[in-house]
């Protein structure tokens, strides 16, 4: 109930911020308004890069019952999404709603499912007016598909195979492999938005979004003989296809139908088009006229997009790196102590009354050392620590011993504790246990110089303070 009223009032957060209007302006009903939805992140998208929206897509159930299909990172936002869903039916399309989950994200579905029935008659209505109109239409063909190639010149229809079966005029004089046999629509092009998995069910999840696709390289001659100066770095040389995604249901294939991103009438020949490439009822036409008095504008805008893209690709390498770090900071420190430290947050040393703690040290280190005081020497001695400590650690791994804690080491010194920072019953024992196993792992490691390898092992049980020590290095001593 919570989560559901903060959902209302995150929508009316959202009026009164300023996106009233075009909220209000979004569908003329609770599905159109959800399946624009996608089209409004995406347009936000381009202002701020680092958003990770969620996406909806809505069908239809054989009683007419609407279903929300919401795709998101996030989990748990269920309730929210509901309480967003009945505001905005209320407030914008005079509705009462009832939304339920019929569907929670699981390792078989990647999404969750609602259910969105309306309380009133109006569903009902609107379904009984589409039938009327459907009875109303002729089954006969109204239009070939040469026709439709040549009043839709720029558009790829596509199986769930990605084999292309159909292509406008233009887009296949422009490129001529196109029309082959077979050919595969993601042979031809890279997607550049939305970021996702070129496949048939990827492109069905998102089926909302505005699509951006890219010829591969080397796939256009560029015209020569044009000012170099012009170009803008490797764009010039690859066509932007700009336009959304269409289920055709009747041959279960999908329907890109798109426009050419081009910015003035130079880069329309650049790219061997012309303007009766062009419908006259596609704005691209209008804009590419008056580009000559905004051309500066225009590259602006361009630039921008592009520049957007490379943004969000550096801001997941980003996320990439910040995860690496997290990585390295919970090896370094407990992870209760390294989550309260990535929160900036302090971390005040602490008393525990009961854990168990082991030191382990090489039997004849010193004099091993003294052997080999040369430098090629001292190549063995790190080879040495380095080998028995790598298996130490892994006896110390937080995913496979979550009860015991390695401290630090010190030469040939390997200190380890358990019942901290998170208490344990068993600490004496899970030290005891982990002192055999080093035993074990010392006998198999083998050394020149050193007729077989003995440790010392430690242990002690008792109260200790603990407490994070350092900010640039910080360690988590005992």
């Amino acid at each position: 109930t919570i989560l559901e009223l903060f959902g209302a009032l995150f929508f009316e957060f959202c009026q009164e911020s300023g996106y009233d209007k075009i909220l209000a302006v979004l569908g003329a009903n609770i599905r159109d308004f959800l399946q624009n939805l996608d089209a409004l992140h995406d347009h936000l998208g381009t202002i701020y890069p680092g958003m990770r929206a969620p996406s909806f897509r809505c069908t239809t159930r054989d009683d007419g019952t609407l279903i929300l299909h919401y795709y998101s990172e996030r989990e748990g936002l269920e309730h929210i999404v509901i309480g967003i869903v009945k505001t905005v039916a209320k407030k914008l399309h005079n509705a009462d709603v009832d939304v339920q989950i019929i569907q929670r994200k699981s390792e078989e579905s990647d999404h969750v499912k609602f259910a969105i029935l309306e309380k009133d008659d109006v569903r009902r209505q609107s379904t009984k007016d589409l039938d009327i109109f459907d009875v109303g239409l002729s089954r006969e063909p109204k239009i070939s598909p040469a026709t439709f190639c040549r009043a839709f010149p720029f558009h790829v229809m596509f199986d769930r195979n990605l084999v292309i079966q159909q292509a406008g005029t233009s887009i296949s004089r422009v490129i001529p492999q196109i029309c082959l046999q077979e050919c595969k629509v993601c042979d031809l092009f890279d997607m550049i938005r939305p970021h996702i998995k070129f496949a048939f069910s990827s492109i069905t999840n998102h089926i909302n979004t505005v699509f951006v696709l890219r010829t591969k390289e080397g796939l256009i001659d560029i015209s020569s003989g044009l000012s170099r100066d012009k170009l803008i770095g490797h764009e010039s040389a690859r066509m932007r296809l700009k336009g959304q995604m269409i289920y055709v249901e009747e041959s279960d294939w999908m329907l890109f139908l798109c426009s050419p991103s081009v910015m003035n009438l130079d880069d329309l020949n650049r790219r061997g088009l012309y303007l009766s490439d062009i419908p006259l009822h596609d704005a691209t036409r209008d804009l590419v006229l008056l580009s000559e008095q905004f051309e500066a504008e225009y590259k602006l805008t361009q630039k921008l997009e592009i520049l957007t893209d490379k943004l969000q690709q550096t801001y997941r390498e980003l996320e990439d790196e910040k995860k690496k770090t997290d990585r390295l900071l919970y090896s370094i420190l407990p992870i209760s102590v390294a989550t309260e430290l990535r929160h900036h947050r302090p971390v005040p040393a602490r008393r525990f009354d009961n854990v168990t703690l082991l030191f382990s040290g090489i039997v004849g280190f010193n004099c091993f050392c003294k052997r080999n005081a040369s430098a090629t020497g001292a190549m063995k001695i790190v080879k040495l620590l380095n080998d028995i400590y790598t298996r130490f650690d892994d006896l110390t791994d937080p995913k496979k011993n979550p009860s015991v804690y390695k401290v630090e080491t010190v030469g040939d010194k390997y200190m380890a504790v358990s019942g901290l920072p998170e208490p344990c019953v068993g600490h004496a024992r899970c030290i005891a246990h982990l002192a055999i196993d080093m035993m074990d792992i010392s006998h198999q490691c083998k050394q020149e110089d050193l007729e077989g390898i003995q440790i010392t092992i430690g242990i002690h049980s008792g109260e200790v303070v603990a407490g994070v020590i350092g900010q640039r290095m910080p360690r988590y001593c005992l």
